[in-house]
């Protein structure tokens, strides 16, 4: 499985941009990125999810792929690939959903937040092709 290595990389990526935006969203101070938006969207209302801060959420979810995409490079079944599939549909919409508020709402991007969109898309194309 030459999918199996690029999952592991595109979690651990995800991860540590998540780890970075929640650590930003807790703690004041400047938040250094391509641009000068990545702030105003972190910690604007669209930065918590029913109180959770999204880099929290994001460390969670990404972690959870890590750990999924090791036990399948450690030849775990290959039906752990479903629950995965689901996770990263149910991300992409939320991705989907926060991208557009950055957009037409918040009228500010988020490099973190986009790059970290972009590894989620991309672990799904790669899930896809692993059915």
């Amino acid at each position: 499985m030459n999918a199996v290595p690029r999952l592991l990389g595109l979690s651990a990526l995800g991860l540590v941009l998540s780890a970075y935006v929640w650590y930003r969203q807790v703690t004041p101070g400047p938040v250094i990125c391509i641009g000068r938006s990545c702030a105003a969207v972190i910690r604007s209302r669209y930065g918590r999810l029913l109180g959770i801060p999204n880099g929290a959420l994001g460390v969670a979810y990404f972690g959870g792929l890590l750990g999924a995409s090791a036990a399948l490079a450690a030849g775990a079944p290959r039906v752990l690939i479903w629950p995965m599939v689901v996770a990263v549909v149910i991300a992409t919409v939320l991705y989907a959903y926060l991208t557009y508020l950055q957009v037409a709402v918040l009228r500010a991007l988020c490099s973190w937040c986009l790059l970290s969109a972009a590894a989620s898309l991309l672990i799904l194309i790669e899930l896809v092709r692993m059915l």
